[in-house]
């Protein structure tokens, strides 16, 4: 028979597990919450101490150690047991430890020209066009399916995996074949989705990069970094990066209440005013003229 605290620590995490969203990442958050219950001897701030300078000795980024903190915090909070640390205690990110690398423009017009000449096989031409037009999350374009690529229509759905917002995007006719192309009924894992971009990097001749923590999230960084330099105003920007956050508040009511869907005497028609924006994006974007 297994100890009490066994069932104990089972039930905190199971309490836990049942408040996070039925999503991909669900397993990912809740594998830091049992690793930390397996090795606490007590519910207590020196035993988070502990399990953090773990992470730490394993080689974990600062990012990680804070996301781990952050979901010990959540355990605590959702199974109303005292949380030992006071505001302002959390693991702190230096600025010199955070790496986030963004692809020079140069880079990502090699890559493009790979997929033009036709060195990229369909599904990774489709994701590099993906990714260099809409800045898609490695997650976003897992999670795109059949119906949310809209080639008649000319449009594609992207439903944010963090807190931004759903958004219909403008197809432009540069990315347009390489988007026909793809079988959007096959599922990728997010593991996948990582090897993909290597595979990019690799038969566009940029096997030297593989030394550098890159990643899909680098195009977004640089994407976001030239719109800015574009002449787009902020706000444009970030509606079209889909962020949800301050910009937001002027517009929430008109957010909130823009339907997205009519119904009439013919059926349903997708209205894309909203994604109307994006033109004005595509004239001065700085990487879709890659594509033409």
């Amino acid at each position: 028979m297994m100890p009490s605290v066994t069932y104990h620590k089972a039930d905190l995490l199971a309490k836990y597990a049942s408040n996070l969203p039925d999503s991909r990442y669900r397993n990912h958050y809740v594998s830091y919450a049992r690793n930390f219950l397996e090795s606490a001897a007590a519910l207590d701030k020196e035993s988070v101490n502990k399990y953090l300078a773990r992470l730490k000795r394993q080689g974990k980024k600062p990012g990680t150690i804070n996301f781990a903190f952050r979901v010990i915090r959540t355990l605590f909070n959702v199974n109303k047991l005292d949380w030992p640390f006071r505001r302002g205690e959390a693991p702190q990110i230096r600025q010199r430890d955070e790496y986030k690398p963004a692809l020079d423009p140069e880079l990502i017009k090699i890559m493009v020209e790979a997929a033009k000449n036709g060195r990229l096989d369909t599904a990774p031409a489709c994701f590099l066009a993906l990714s260099t037009v809409y800045g898609l999350r490695r997650g976003e374009m897992c999670d795109l399916e059949l119906g949310d690529v809209d080639l008649k229509a000319g449009t594609v759905f992207v439903s944010p995996v963090k807190s931004g917002r759903e958004s219909y995007h403008l197809i432009p006719v540069e990315i347009k074949p390489y988007l026909e192309g793809h079988d959007f009924s096959k599922r990728y894992r997010l593991d996948q989705m990582s090897q993909m971009f290597w595979v990019v990097i690799n038969r566009s001749g940029l096997e030297a990069l593989r030394s550098q923590r890159l990643g899909w999230h680098s195009m977004r960084r640089g994407l976001i970094f030239l719109l800015h330099r574009s002449g787009l105003d902020p706000f444009t920007v970030h509606h079209f990066m889909r962020f949800k956050g301050a910009a937001d508040r002027e517009l929430a009511m008109d957010i909130r209440y823009h339907a997205t869907h009519f119904v009439g005497l013919e059926g349903t028609r997708v209205v894309t005013e909203k994604a109307e924006s994006d033109r004005e994006v595509f004239e001065k974007h700085p990487l879709l003229q890659f594509w033409r």
